[in-house]
C-alpha cells in the first residue's frame, strides 16, 4: 500500500530548518521518497493525508520511563501490592496514551519481572497496539541502594523496587546476564541514591567502581548499552570512567563531569520532568516527606547542571521519568516544555526527541529522523512548534510504522490498506 503525506511544513528531526509543502511518500511502512509534491513520484491508487496545514515531525521519543505506574502518590502500595499481571494491563494502557501524546517509541527503564519485555514482544508481534519499546528489563541495584526497599526486619523484598539486589563484581555479572537472557535491549544500574528511596541520599555513590565496571564489560561484550540512574556528582564521574553510555538524572553535574561526557560520547537524559511534577499541585503533600523535600532540593540545582552540560555540547536526550509521583502517561511533552524553559531552542529540544533520542536507544536507523529509508513513524501539530513547543501538548495527527493512531479531524484512523 502507498500513502503520500503532504505536509504543511516539515521538521525531519536532523536539526535543518522546516521545509514548507514537503511530502512524504511511504510505501507499506517505510518512507520511500521525501521532497516537494511535485518531485515525489506518486504511484496509481496510492492514499492520499492531507496534513497540508500542519507542521509534520518525527514520532516522538521518551529515552526514560516506567511503564506500570502513571503518577500514583502511593508508590510503595504498588510496588508490594500489585502483582506482575496486574501491572502489565496497566502498563499496555499507559503505553498506549503515550503513543496517543505522539511518543511512538519509548525506553523503559526498570520493571517488574521483566514484564517491559514481554510487553514489547507482544507489540511486536502483534497482539497487543502500542509504541516501540527499547526495554531494560530489571534495574540492577546494591544492598542499600536506590530501590532497596526498607521494610520491616522480619519482611524481605528480594527484587527491590522492580529489579535485583547484588552485591560484587560477579553477581552484578550475573545480573547483567540475566537481563540480557530475558532479552533485554540494555542493562539499567542504579549507583547513586535517589529522591523516591527513604534510606539513600541521592548524592551518595552506593554502587562500586569496580563493580559498574564488570556491568559494562559484560553487557557490552555482549553487544549492549548500560544506562545509569545517577544523581550525585562523584558517582557520575564514576560512571562516565567506568564507560557508562547514558546519564539518567545527572541532577548535580561539574565541569569535570561534563568535560567527561564529551569526552566519552556519553548521553545525558535530565528528567526535568519527575522533580517538576513532585513540587506542583498537591502531589507533593500526598508523597512521603522526605521525597517531596529530596525533590525540591534536586530540583534547586538540577536548573545549573544542565545549563552546564547544555554550554558545553552534551548529548541531550528527552526523557520523562514518567511513573513517578505526579508524572502521568500522555502528559510526556511537558519534557520538551521544560527543555526550552531550562535554555534548549525549540529545534534543540524536538531534536532531542527525535534523532538525538534515537541514537540514544540504538534505533536511529530505523526512526528518529523523515528520511528516505526510515520507518513510517510522523506527528503533526497545528501551529508551529518553533514559536511554541507547547503545541505538542496537543498532538493532531500519530503515523507508527505506517499506521494511523490518531487523526483529530484529519482522516479515519484506519489501518493502511483497508
Amino acid at each position: 500500500m502507498n500513502v503520500l503525506v503532504k505536509c504543511g511544513s516539515l521538521i525531519d528531526g536532523t536539526g535543518r530548518p522546516p521545509v514548507k509543502g514537503a511530502a512524504l511518500l511511504i510505501e507499506d511502512n517505510v518512507i520511500k521518497q521525501v521532497g516537494s509534491p511535485a518531485s515525489v513520484t506518486v504511484p496509481p491508487g496510492a492514499r492520499v493525508i492531507d496534513l497540508g496545514g500542519m507542521f509534520v515531525c518525527p514520532g516522538l521519543i521518551d529515552a526514560h520511563m516506567h511503564t506500570s505506574f502513571n503518577g500514583e502518590a502511593e508508590y510503595w502500595d504498588i510496588v508490594l501490592k500489585q502483582n506482575t499481571a496486574y501491572r502489565a494491563l496497566t502498563s499496555l494502557r499507559n503505553v498506549n496514551a503515550d503513543l496517543n501524546a505522539g511518543f511512538t517509541a519509548v525506553r523503559t527503564m526498570g520493571e517488574k519481572d521483566h514484564l517491559d519485555i514481554d510487553l514489547r514482544n507482544a507489540i511486536n508481534r502483534g497482539v497487543v497496539p502500542g509504541p516501540r519499546i527499547v526495554a531494560s528489563g530489571q534495574n540492577i541495584t546494591v544492598t542499600g541502594g536506590h530501590a532497596d526497599i526498607n521494610l520491616a526486619i522480619d519482611i524481605t523484598c528480594p527484587q527491590g523496587l522492580g529489579g535485583v539486589i547484588v552485591d560484587g563484581p560477579d553477581e552484578v555479572r550475573k545480573a547483567v546476564r540475566q537481563q540480557i537472557k530475558a532479552g533485554a535491549d540494555l542493562v539499567k544500574l542504579l549507583v547513586t541514591g535517589g529522591v523516591m528511596s527513604e534510606a539513600s541520599v541521592p548524592g551518595i555513590q552506593h554502587m562500586t567502581t569496580e563493580e559498574m565496571r564488570a556491568a559494562v564489560e559484560e553487557a557490552h561484550r555482549l553487544g549492549r548499552k548500560v544506562a545509569a540512574h545517577a544523581q550525585g556528582c562523584d558517582g557520575i564521574k564514576e560512571c562516565l570512567r567506568a564507560g557508562i553510555d547514558t546519564i539518567e538524572h545527572g541532577h548535580i553535574l561539574d565541569q569535570e563531569a561534563v568535560d567527561l561526557m564529551v569526552e566519552r560520547g556519553a548521553y545525558y537524559v535530565p528528567t526535568f520532568a519527575a522533580t517538576y511534577w513532585m513540587t506542583v499541585g498537591d502531589i507533593a503533600a500526598r508523597i512521603p516527606p522526605y521525597a517531596a523535600r529530596k525533590a525540591r532540593e534536586a530540583a534547586d540545582v538540577h536548573t545549573q547542571s544542565f545549563s552546564l552540560a547544555l554550554k558545553n555540547g552534551v548529548k541531550i536526550v528527552c526523557g520523562t521519568d514518567t511513573g513517578s509521583p505526579g508524572n502521568r502517561h500522555g502528559f510526556n511533552a511537558v519534557e520538551l516544555e521544560l527543555l526550552v524553559k531550562h535554555g534548549m531552542s525549540p529545534m534543540a529540544a524536538i531534536v532531542s526527541a527525535t534523532s538525538v533520542a534515537s541514537e540514544c536507544l540504538g534505533i536511529a536507523t530505523k526512526v528518529g529522523t523523515l528520511e528516505p529509508g526510515k520507518l513510517a513513524d510522523l506527528v503533526a501539530v497545528e501551529s508551529n512548534p518553533l514559536d511554541g513547543i507547547s503545541v505538542f501538548k496537543d498532538i493532531a495527527f500519530v503515523m507508527k510504522d505506517g499506521e494511523v493512531i490518531r487523526s483529530d479531524s484529519v482522516v479515519p484512523p484506519l489501518r493502511l490498506g483497508e
